[in-house]
């Protein structure tokens, strides 16, 4: 019966219907009614049987828009939804196969009408590699892979392979999963034993979607129905793919490193990992924590998704800074006030300490010197400075400077215990001492994200507030492309070897191909890391998913002309049904953020719609746009992002760069400022803006980025991956 059957939604349907601007309203309500009544004359369903592909049938959501549904026996899979057209020939080309007795689906056409049969290759002096000439068909067919597509790639050169994979993954003609194990196959990442999925005999496809839930959604009341269209389909964030959840479930002795790129999901990760210990260990303390309180709400809420509410949980979820006062105030019972690094007050401070000394040092230099090694390493003694190691620092320093510095660093820790002031890392390596000593406060598991941009004092902190004897009790998520705050320091001297046990995420989920290749053109030519992975991860790009528009670039000839042409932007995205909640503007300067606002004030009086400045508390909320600082972009995503005044003065920041003498120093600090830039674009999951002014002041950094717009794009899966098509404007914008 037509009427009875269970629906079931495919996540290539969410991925459609978000990128289908118009009608979401009708586009949601006519899946509602289908789901209630498919045989609602409204709907209009019928077979679509002049297709060469049988199962697919259609219903109307109005007059230009169709919803493409699959028949699988016991169920209806709500597919795709696109213009009439559009949406016809979507399925026409592709074929909707069930495996019962393995548990494996696709949606791709025969792969005769994908290529021509694989010729012969002519006799030549040119070597073509095969790369999965070793295995049989029957092989590749137990990595999910349909029967007809097996005989073929076995056969493929690596140029044919490479093409065929890129092209499957940006179709979604195979699971993400079943991709990425061919790609893992292909590069020799991973022996063939390692890669084999669990087989699953089912009886019905109901029941193989059900256990597919990455890949597929079974409403199972109208309530949860309305909820998902309410929350965006956002069911979805909770689900693992299958090398996020061979991360989550190491079981290991000893501290676990996730790495992976932007958008490679570090911070689901971190959530489902915390669920797991939770699960496992019972009764454990568990501290799931991070860099900000604002990334930590996020973890919160994400690990509540999975668990439901944390109330009378033994997890915690909290920024790290957080975590080290609570004990300061209430175990340690200290009352000294926090000072911050960088701040009006710190630097008087300093200056103080520099006039007491009698020495003539400059402020910049003092205050590197003491924000990089004295503090960060606490070095409370002379003996101590001279046989410390300039970790964090390029500007070598001789034992006769350090003698004469040191005069200098007296004064300020003699000031800081003067006023009953504190740094935020003297508090981390005060609490971590005292935890050493009282081990009964320490937690049983500790889970970080946002790793990479903890300092020496933080990491210490960690350190000791995880036992070393106990497995599974540190597990740590880093990206070093998105290290902005600290420069890189060796785990390794915080007694967290990580060496084995790390595991690196290679499928971005977040962002398109279009912008990945772009953001990743910002990055310096090498990273500074010390993890024994970094040079791994560094040295293989993640696999996009998703394929979209090309950034915008523009060049304007004044700041005003520029926020005119943001405006513009602003309500194209309004106009393409992205909600003001998930668009983000992100700038380097104050000046730059304050010509922002006073943008954004207009758009309240011509709209009604608000701005919001995001901040370290600050969490975005739907119906407000959101601004705020590039380092206020870390951890977030959204549908459209804006980042502005992109120019000489501002990449690199000039305030940060302008007093570095050193070469050496100079090259570090322009390199985090790269990783910056990249950090603010790769927010973006679907548009990507980016622009300057003046005209001829654009920053060096987009130099290779804007070569990505009039070049085919780059999918990497390997280093001799194939390029594929998508181009993008460069543009002046008018003044």
């Amino acid at each position: 019966m037509v009427s009875r059957r269970q629906v079931v939604v495919a996540r290539v349907y969410e991925k459609a219907r978000r990128k289908l601007r118009e009608h979401p309203k009708q586009i949601d309500a006519k899946f509602e009614l289908f789901c209630k009544d498919p045989l609602h004359n409204s709907l209009d369903f019928h077979e679509l049987d002049r297709l060469p592909h049988k199962g697919w049938w259609s219903y109307k959501v109005n007059d230009e828009i169709r919803t493409i549904v699959a028949d699988q026996q016991d169920c209806w899979v709500v597919c795709y939804v696109d213009h009439h057209d559009d949406a016809y020939k979507w399925a026409e080309r592709r074929r909707f196969t069930v495996n019962l007795l393995d548990g494996s689906y696709a949606m791709a056409p025969p792969i005769s009408e994908v290529v021509e049969q694989v010729e012969t290759v002519p006799e030549t002096t040119q070597v073509f590699r095969v790369p999965l000439s070793g295995y049989t068909p029957e092989q590749i067919m137990r990595l999910g892979v349909p029967e007809d597509w097996a005989k073929h790639l076995v056969q493929a050169t690596e140029e044919q392979l490479g093409s065929l994979l890129n092209q499957a993954l940006g179709e979604d003609w195979m699971p993400e999963d079943v991709i990425e194990r061919l790609f893992d196959l292909v590069d020799g990442k991973r022996p063939y034993r390692e890669l084999l999925p669990p087989q699953i005999s089912v009886l019905l496809p109901s029941e193989l979607f059900r256990r597919r839930p990455r890949d597929f959604w079974s409403p199972e009341s109208e309530e949860e129905i309305r909820k998902a269209i309410r929350g965006d389909w956002q069911q979805w964030i909770i689900f693992l793919h299958t090398s996020q959840k061979e991360a989550v479930e190491r079981d290991l002795q000893g501290p676990i490193r996730i790495s992976g790129g932007a958008g490679t999901g570090k911070t689901v990760v971190a959530a489902h990992r915390t669920a797991w210990l939770a699960l496992k260990y019972p009764e454990a303390r568990i501290l799931l924590t991070t860099f900000t309180e604002l990334l930590a709400n996020n973890l919160r809420q994400r690990v509540e998704q999975i668990i439901g509410p944390l109330g009378g949980t033994k997890i915690e979820v909290e920024n790290l800074h957080s975590v080290a006062n609570r004990l300061f105030r209430y175990e340690m019972n200290r009352t000294e006030r926090l000072i911050g690094n960088g701040t009006p007050e710190m630097d008087a401070l300093l200056e103080e300490a520099i006039q007491r000394s009698g020495r003539s040092e400059s402020l910049q230099f003092v205050r590197a010197e003491w924000e990089a090694i004295i503090d960060a390493w606490n070095v409370r003694t002379l003996d101590a400075y001279l046989k410390m190691e300039r970790i964090g620092r390029k500007v070598p320093l001789p034992p006769n400077r350090r003698e004469e510095l040191w005069s200098v660093f007296e004064q300020v820790w003699q000031l800081l215990e003067e006023r009953s002031l504190m740094t935020y890392d003297a508090m981390c390596h005060a609490v971590a001492e005292y935890v050493n000593q009282h081990p009964e406060l320490r937690y049983d598991c500790v889970v970080v994200d946002e790793a990479q941009d903890f300092g020496p004092a933080e990491l210490t902190l960690i350190r000791a507030l995880a036992p070393a004897d106990k497995p599974n009790s540190l597990f740590l998520c880093a990206d070093s492309r998105q290290r902005i705050y600290r420069p890189a320091v060796p785990w390794s001297r915080f007694g967290i070897d990580t060496r084995g046990r790390s595991y690196i995420l290679r499928v971005n989920y977040r962002t398109t191909q279009q912008i990945q290749e772009f953001s990743e053109s910002i990055l310096p030519l090498s990273i500074e890391g010390f993890q024994e992975d970094e040079a791994q991860l560094l040295a293989q790009r993640p696999i996009a998913l998703m394929k979209g528009v090309a950034p915008e670039a523009r060049s304007y000839e004044n700041l005003e002309a520029e926020m005119r042409g943001l405006k513009e932007w602003i309500y194209r995205c309004l106009n393409e049904n992205i909600q003001p909640g998930e668009i983000a503007i992100f700038a380097r300067s104050n000046r730059v953020l304050e010509e922002v606002e006073h943008m954004l004030e207009e758009i309240y009086r011509e709209r009604g719609i608000p701005g919001r400045k995001l901040g370290r508390e600050t969490q975005p909320v739907p119906y407000e746009i959101n601004y705020g600082t590039a380092h206020s972009a870390k951890g977030l995503e959204f549908r459209a992002v804006a980042v502005v005044g992109v120019n000489q003065s501002n990449f690199p920041s000039y305030a940060v760069v302008k007093d570095i003498t050193d070469l050496a120093e100079r090259q570090a600090k322009e390199a985090q400022e790269r990783q910056l830039l990249y950090t603010a674009c790769t927010r973006a999951r679907e548009r990507l803006y980016v622009s300057w002014s003046p005209t001829i002041g654009r920053s060096k950094f987009l130099e290779k980025a804007l070569e990505t717009l009039s070049r085919p794009l780059q999918q990497a899966h390997s280093s001799n991956s194939p390029r594929r098509g998508a181009t993008g404007p460069i543009s002046e914008g008018s003044s």
